[in-house]
């Protein structure tokens, strides 16, 4: 049998070699090709993930020329798995070739290496430098934590709050050259259209590579530091308005926090607030614009290829690579995400949980099964009926400790209709269980009874204490609804203060789920009333409290203006303004982590 896979590229030398070559495809080029290497060999080399076995040129006039294995000693054709073959499958020597040589002009050395797996990854170990990684493939999450820098391949998107939070990103493509392949670097911003360079217009400094564009951005960038980018209100006659300061501000806060519908919303809204603009304030928002429109744009193309991934593996039944994606695509919904994206994510949601039945053994499986499905039996015990008793309260038991572990490993991926049910179940048979659940057991049903109610608020009345009433200075009791706000605003500011030492925002039903026990319910007609107290407790010019509560979609609080201007803010003129207002808001408190 005769080799059948058009292998495109090999290495020079050995099955060890880092060389690499592509064998040309027209039957003429061949020719030229063999006359050039008639004294070379050629390998399906091991840094290509190959076989290490030699390999032959084969012309063909009425098809493409191509590698083949040699047959092995016995005759029997060669079983080379090589994951890929193509002219792209040895990108990553001739990325390594082409670093070594430009290091070489630079008197600079380096070891490289090549981690599994084979082909996605390019690790640089610099003599007298920053050390680095190139990704050349999304085979393997960029660490941008690592110590090192980071060049990425074509395919691989960066996520966005990284371009949010560094001048640029370094990226990497090769083009066919014949029989070889061109190297060029990238340099991708927030701000500008992604420069492309050869390997031979790049410098070597003590912190690693520079390219002209990026050479650009850091002298931009310095000469912007020794200016005020976005002058401030006070900043005397010619300073921008204080409606562009804070649109300006509040575009960029929202990129650091990497909310897309507010950056989209920002985006959307301002063409009528750029027309009643003068020309140096026009200019000033309009930069401000172009930065977050490319900001977006990357975001949304780094959405759209998490969700095509997670819906690849469903459809291909991939268990594992389902459950490493639907976090990731979870935690982008709550930063807005389109109703495909959320028909994705459900899919994968209820195709875990079909794979995780067909995974259970029946026992188990038989404990997932709701106590009100259980199949009653075919005749009547003849046990007496104290007997039952104990016995179903051992089974309750052993069902709620089910629920508790399923729901402990599940509970990002329940909607919360399932989430509400399964805690139901375990309510129920917490109750029938009595003493057979230990005193542990009993406070994880508990927890997971106020993450239900997190989830699904629901108003309780006639279940509340009764508010009891204080005196006054004046000796007068205040009224109950007095009291009841003054306890509810001071609870309430203990948890918004929690929330701002780690700069992270709350619900209202995640909020009311961390309220102490005893105090009233926290009712929603109360909300702007009980954060106009939380606020006017602060000193004026500390940041608001207030702006850390948001709705269910993580969107700006509805009476956030109302209780912005009680806190003694500028009202703002419009949604657009109030939007942008409230995200400076909150990256002051991002700041002062």
């Amino acid at each position: 049998m005769r080799d059948t896979r058009l292998v495109q590229t090999a290495v020079i030398g050995d099955e060890h070699s880092d060389v690499p070559i592509i064998l040309p495809t027209e039957a003429i080029e061949l020719d030229v090709f063999r006359h050039a290497h008639q004294q070379d060999t050629f390998w399906c080399g091991l840094l290509l993930g190959g076989c290490g076995g030699q390999l032959a040129t084969k012309l063909y006039v009425d098809r493409q020329c191509h590698f083949q294995h040699n047959p092995l000693p016995n005759g029997a054709p060669n079983t080379c798995r090589r994951p890929s073959v193509g002219e792209s499958s040895a990108d990553h020597l001739y990325v390594k070739s082409a670093m070594s040589r430009s290091l070489l002009e630079f008197g600079r050395a380096a070891q490289f290496a090549f981690p599994p797996p084979i082909g996605s990854l390019v690790d640089v170990d610099l003599e007298d430098g920053v050390p680095l990684r190139i990704h050349m493939d999304a085979a393997v999450e960029p660490d941008w934590e690592r110590q090192g820098a980071v060049i990425l391949g074509p395919g691989v998107v960066p996520a966005p709050d990284v371009l949010a939070g560094c001048p640029y990103v370094y990226r990497v493509r090769c083009d066919s050259d014949g029989a070889s392949r061109r190297v060029w670097v990238g340099t991708q911003s927030l701000a500008r259209p992604t420069e492309w360079v050869p390997f031979s217009e790049c410098t070597w400094t003590d912190e690693g590579l520079l390219t002209p564009a990026a050479s650009r951005i850091l002298r931009d960038r310095a000469a912007a530091g020794s200016r005020s980018a976005v002058p401030g209100p006070s900043a005397g006659r010619g300073a921008l308005p204080e409606s562009v300061v804070t649109f300006v501000r509040g575009l960029e806060a929202a990129q650091r926090t990497g909310t897309v519908d507010h950056v989209r919303r920002l985006c959307n809204g301002s063409s009528a607030f750029l027309d009643g603009l003068s020309s140096t304030a026009r200019a000033e928002a309009e930069r401000a614009l172009a930065e977050a429109k490319a900001w977006l744009a990357t975001h949304e193309e780094y959405q759209r290829r998490i969700f095509k991934e997670l819906e690849g593996s469903v459809r291909e039944r991939r268990a594992w690579d389902v459950r490493a994606g639907i976090q990731q695509a979870a935690s982008l919904t709550r930063r807005g995400a389109s109703a495909e994206e959320h028909r994705i994510l459900a899919a994968a949601r209820a195709y875990l949980r079909e794979h995780d039945y067909a995974d259970q053994s029946p026992a188990k499986a038989a404990l997932r099964r709701p106590l009100h499905h259980r199949p009653a039996p075919a005749a009547k015990s003849p046990a007496p009926a104290k007997s039952k008793k104990p016995n179903r309260a051992k089974e309750s038991a052993a069902r709620a400790r089910a629920l508790l572990e399923r729901l402990d490993r599940e509970s990002d991926l329940l909607a919360d209709d399932e989430l509400a049910q399964l805690v139901e179940e375990l309510t129920r048979a917490a109750n029938i269980a009595g003493p057979n659940l230990r005193d542990p057991e009993r406070k994880r049903v508990a927890s997971w009874g106020r993450k239900a109610r997190q989830r699904h608020p629901a108003r309780t009345p006639a279940t509340e204490p009764r508010a009891r009433t204080k005196p006054t200075a004046a000796g007068k009791p205040e009224s109950p609804a007095r009291v009841k706000l003054d306890a509810l605003a001071a609870a309430v500011k203990t948890i918004l203060q929690k929330a701002a030492a780690t700069g992270t925002t709350l619900t209202w039903a995640q909020i009311r789920a961390q309220l102490p026990p005893g105090l009233p319910a926290l009712e929603r007609n109360q909300q702007t009333s009980v954060l106009i107290e939380v606020d006017r407790s602060r000193a004026g010019t500390a940041p608001l409290l207030s702006a850390l509560v948001t709705g269910a979609d993580h969107d700006m609080h509805p009476a956030y203006p109302r209780i912005a201007a009680a806190a003694g803010r500028p009202r703002p003129r419009g949604d657009l303004e109030a939007v942008a207002q409230w995200a400076v808001e909150v990256s002051r408190f991002q700041r002062a982590k």
